[in-house]
């Protein structure tokens, strides 16, 4: 009888080691997962849907005289992203990437921006446009732990990388460039710099129907 007892109470020692065990290797394969826009935006990128291209580059070349440089890649995304054309003239254009089919720009909907125009001799050179983020009076509540500065993109053309910084909110994290006397601009809200410059190497080699 003792002998019974005993083997009962050993097999059931290790029925609860065996499930406590199976629980913790459960709780390893499937951590808590949380999302914030950095995590977001240094994820992996995905085609901007061709239908969504081409209907933006119908409405750009009807409106400017600036030759486009569209990104055909944008950071993967587990809901629909639209682009939305917010400013079109003959010396400029301006697009939102946001959660909304009509963002405008702002914070609650904007993912990220897309913008071209001509340089002029009023135009700021990028240095000067955002000198003001090295200044160490400007202390904004948190901001990118990269550098900003020069970086190499596609085909051999030199870009300005300005990370994002954050007030009450958090603005984008910028490539920018210039070709052919145009200023060119891709960013995304609170994006890591691999993100934006893989974004304006894809601009920069996106196909010839871009251009006019």
């Amino acid at each position: 009888m003792t002998s019974s007892k005993s083997t009962l109470i050993l097999g059931c020692l290790t029925c609860l080691i065996l499930l406590s065990s199976a629980c913790v290797l459960e709780a390893k394969a499937d951590p808590i997962s949380t999302s914030t826009p950095i995590q977001l935006a240094q994820a992996a990128s995905q085609p901007i849907p061709q239908q969504v291209l081409s209907s933006t580059v119908s409405k750009l070349k009807a409106k400017t005289r600036v030759p486009l440089k569209l990104p055909t890649q944008i950071p993967q995304e587990e809901y629909p992203l639209y682009v939305t054309v917010n400013t079109a003239t003959s010396e400029r254009y301006e697009l939102t990437i946001g959660t909304d089919k009509d963002c405008s720009g702002g914070n609650y909907c904007r993912y990220g921006t897309i913008s071209g125009q001509r340089v002029t001799a009023s135009t700021p050179s990028v240095e000067d446009e955002y000198a003001f983020l090295s200044d160490p009076s400007y202390q904004p509540s948190a901001r990118s732990k990269e550098k900003m500065g020069k970086v190499a993109l596609a085909n051999g053309v030199e870009g300005y990388f300005i990370p994002y910084v954050c007030g009450a909110n958090c603005d984008d994290s910028k490539v920018i460039w210039e070709q052919n006397g145009y200023r060119y601009l891709v960013g995304i809200k609170s994006g890591d710099k691999k993100t934006v410059v893989d974004m304006a190497n894809s601009a920069i080699s996106s196909r010839a129907v871009f251009s006019k």
